[in-house]
């Protein structure tokens, strides 16, 4: 039947353009650009920099380390000379790609030959089109299977669900007027099917165009007390609409590339993406460098986004694998299991084409809870690996709420090294089913993602949940350069008293491997009145240390640190600060430049700017 169904699909679509299909045209180089200098300060680099947010450069500098590194060759956009050439031959151009160099055009057998002859063209092939990923719909009540057997009850427990991260959710729209979803922090929307800044149905929709998409932020971060609570009900939400179900008008992967190319702009932290692409390729292209979705699924990963797929739901189809872009070099790839942990019948299984493990983990996918959008307050059950999808989406966005300073390599060694079969990983369950609380504690303690404050006779009771794998050997809150030692009140839970409420304070807790974190709350919203460096902590440590930074004006920073003999070995931070900021973290592995460990010793934190110096003394013990 689904054989018939694409079938059918594609011979309206060929009907719809008179004998027209749409292709990727990619280009050789990037013309005149091509060899532009990306160096700090140029032109083209502060262009770039003023096109994304600032919290997108942010999440990108955790990856690359330097500022002179945030941009690349991905970054220059496509030629426009190239663009206007093929628009010249009455060719209609779809989507222009920079990440590919590359646009998607409606091409004829004709157009397709005079397109391959111009000088400046590298390749065409077929734009791919795309399988969803949810198979059955039942009809019975609600469920937390989802929450407790991958670990997640747990972390909402501590106040972990997701604050301060942004997860972009790719789907066929979203109907947020939905009980679960009106709640819903959504900072951006954008229909990449009709161009208008709505997600909800359109007119020119089907009826069921938004089942799949609600059906799937819900499992992600709706919230309706006594029905539902996705993995982080706590997360910040940007929206793209990229999949149309009517019959007539197939799915494509250039909307897909256009918004993770947008998502990416908007300073997105985690993608979740339950779709799949096969038509057009053979399994000999699931090899991580053939599906353009693919390349576009890593370009974004590389620059700091933790982009998470459904691994499909072909294993019981002529098929059987994965399907792009999970088959992406670092994509996580999810794969569905039951409630008692077995693979589901349905997911897709590894490896690649070029050997590698695949999937990356899976999650619950068989009979998951979720909104339906039969009404405003309806549920449904139902199974696929687009429901495994955002449960291991929205663990990332856990793990990134209590561990901020971490890159999307940090969060997918968590997820991946903490599931269930990370000693033996197979290609039906990749490393396992994934375990939300051992991954949080991977690269360290985890704190609540905000105090609880009550006013008592003796001012202010902080509390917070904290944890640790080794056990917390100090925890206590820092506020007006007083440090007040916290007490454990109940299991995991600590608590201290500060005599009055300053506008902020910070909670170190350190484990028994010196390992810390830190949660830093701000009462009052106004900009710091003065720079300040913070002396980090643990201080002697052994594996990582924080600084805490307030930057009261614009400026620009240098953070690094000197040995004894007074020669730099590391530069932590070197940027201007477009706004004053409070309580920036700066984190020091105790590595050099080179990435080498250094040896124990006395070393000095050392920050330089036009308005602000400061050293801070620093013990390193291995």
């Amino acid at each position: 039947m689904k054989k018939i169904f694409i079938l059918i699909f594609f011979w309206s679509f060929l009907f719809a353009y008179e004998g027209e299909e749409k292709y990727w045209i990619v280009f050789k180089d990037k013309g005149i650009y091509e060899n532009v200098s990306l160096a700090k300060g140029s032109v083209v680099y502060e262009r770039l920099k003023g096109s994304i947010s600032r919290r997108a450069f942010e999440r990108r500098l955790k990856v690359v380390k330097d500022e002179s590194k945030v941009f690349d060759y991905y970054d220059i956009p496509v030629y426009e000379e190239y663009v206007n050439r093929i628009k010249s031959l009455g060719i209609k151009i779809n989507v222009i790609s920079k990440w590919l160099n590359a646009v998607s055009a409606f091409l004829d057998s004709e157009k397709i030959n005079i397109v391959k002859s111009l000088p400046f063209v590298a390749s065409v092939s077929p734009v791919a089109k795309s399988v969803r990923t949810y198979v059955d719909v039942y009809d019975y009540g609600p469920s937390e299977r989802q929450i407790r057997l991958s670990g997640v009850k747990k972390l909402h427990e501590m106040n972990i669900v997701g604050k301060d991260v942004i997860v972009g959710v790719m789907d066929t729209g979203f109907r947020l007027s939905h009980e679960s979803l009106v709640n819903v922090d959504v900072l951006a929307e954008y229909d990449f099917i009709f161009n208008d800044s709505t997600t909800a149905n359109s007119p020119q929709d089907s009826p069921n165009q938004d089942f799949h998409g609600t059906l799937v932020l819900s499992v992600l971060g709706g919230k309706k007390e006594g029905k539902i609570y996705g993995v982080a009900p706590g997360a910040k939400f940007v929206l793209a609409k990229t999949e149309d179900v009517r019959s007539e008008t197939p799915v494509e992967e250039d909307n897909w590339v256009r918004a993770i190319e947008w998502m990416d702009s908007l300073g997105v932290d985690v993608v979740s993406s339950s779709l799949g692409y096969i038509d057009w390729y053979t399994y000999k292209d699931m090899d991580g460098n053939t599906a353009k979705i693919t390349k576009a699924a890593d370009i974004a990963f590389q620059k700091g986004i933790v982009v998470v797929n459904s691994a499909g739901n072909e294993r019981n189809t002529p098929w059987k694998y994965i399907v792009a872009p999970a088959d992406g070099k670092y994509v996580i790839a999810v794969g569905a299991v039951d409630s008692t942990g077995r693979v589901a019948s349905f997911s897709s299984m590894g490896p690649t084409y070029d050997g590698r493990i695949k999937p990356d983990v899976c999650a619950l996918g068989v009979s998951v809870f979720g909104a339906s959008t039969g009404s405003t307050s309806s549920y449904v059950y139902a199974s696929g690996t687009s429901l495994s999808c955002p449960i291991v989406a929205g663990i990332a966005a856990l793990i990134l709420s209590t561990h901020p300073e971490l890159n999307s390599f940090d969060v997918r060694d968590a997820i991946r090294n903490t599931a269930s079969r990370a000693n033996n990983p197979d290609n039906d369950y990749g490393w396992g089913v994934v375990d939300a609380l051992s991954s949080a504690l991977y690269h360290g303690p985890i704190l609540s993602n905000f105090p609880e404050i009550k006013e008592n006779v003796n001012g202010y009771e902080i509390s917070v949940y904290a944890m640790s794998k080794s056990g917390i050997k100090e925890i206590f809150i820092m506020a007006n350069n007083q440090k007040v030692p916290m007490y454990p009140v109940s299991e995991n839970k600590f608590a201290g008293v500060l005599s009055s409420l300053p506008p902020q304070f910070s909670i170190f807790v350190i484990d028994n491997q010196n390992k810390t974190n830190i949660l830093t709350t701000y009462l009052e919203s106004k900009p710091p009145d003065k720079f300040y460096l913070s002396q980090n902590f643990p201080n002697p440590f052994n594996s990582k240390t924080i600084f805490l930074l307030d930057v009261s004006e614009p400026v620009q920073v240098e953070i690094s640190i000197y040995n004894i003999l007074g020669q730099k070995v590391r530069t932590l931070e070197n940027r201007f600060f477009s706004q004053p900021i409070r309580g920036y973290r700066i984190v020091w592995d105790g590595k050099d430049e080179e990435g080498r460990n250094l040896p124990s010793g006395v070393y000095f934190c050392r920050l330089e700017s036009e308005k602000f110096k400061t050293v801070r003394k620093v013990v390193l013990m291995r």
